[in-house]
């Protein structure tokens, strides 16, 4: 019972914390949003994925499965980062998925051929400058629901459940 006060305290405490830090909750993508993204966008094994804010590690996981592409997640919240690290002990069989429990803005998105995010309108300014400044000619910047505020998207998908994928090509 102890064990399960103390991981459940952990749960909660890294959750506000990462709230804090982000003010963007944890909320999972649709698996069929991920599929559709990887078949539309034609991710392949040669191609380096990035998940800004990745959570438990999910959409990192099924983009590798289905395209074979490296990963790259990165996420603050502690208890969502510490349970996609130990998924990937099963599900990283071929090595090319890496999760860090880091600021994204603090890393170097050059070598990045997707970048990926779910995040709130807050944040989207910043981001959008980031893609700009750190990617290259080529990337694709996949976004979920909230837009880039100054860059016109090269493709707006409309998916079930009211979402929208906006699709910028660097």
């Amino acid at each position: 019972m102890l064990v399960f006060v103390v991981v459940l305290l952990f749960v909660i405490t890294s959750a506000f914390i990462g709230f804090i830090l982000t003010r963007v909750p944890f909320v999972p993508t649709d698996t069929g949003d991920i599929e559709f993204i990887v078949k539309q966008l034609g991710v392949s094994d040669k191609d380096f994925f990035y998940d800004l804010g990745s959570g438990d590690g999910k959409v990192v996981f099924l983009v590798n499965k289905l395209s074979g592409a490296n990963g790259v997640g990165f996420e603050l919240t502690w208890w969502t980062y510490v349970l996609s690290v130990l998924i990937s002990k099963f599900k990283n069989k071929n090595g090319k998925l890496k999760f860090r429990n880091q600021n994204f803005f603090k890393h170097s998105w050059a070598e990045a051929s997707f970048v990926y995010g779910y995040l709130y309108p807050p944040l989207m300014r910043s981001v959008e400058e980031k893609f700009l400044a750190d990617c290259r000619p080529g990337t694709v910047a996949i976004i979920r629901d909230f837009p880039f505020p100054n860059l016109k998207p090269d493709q707006i998908h409309f998916r079930p459940k009211k979402h929208e994928i906006y699709i910028y090509i660097k």
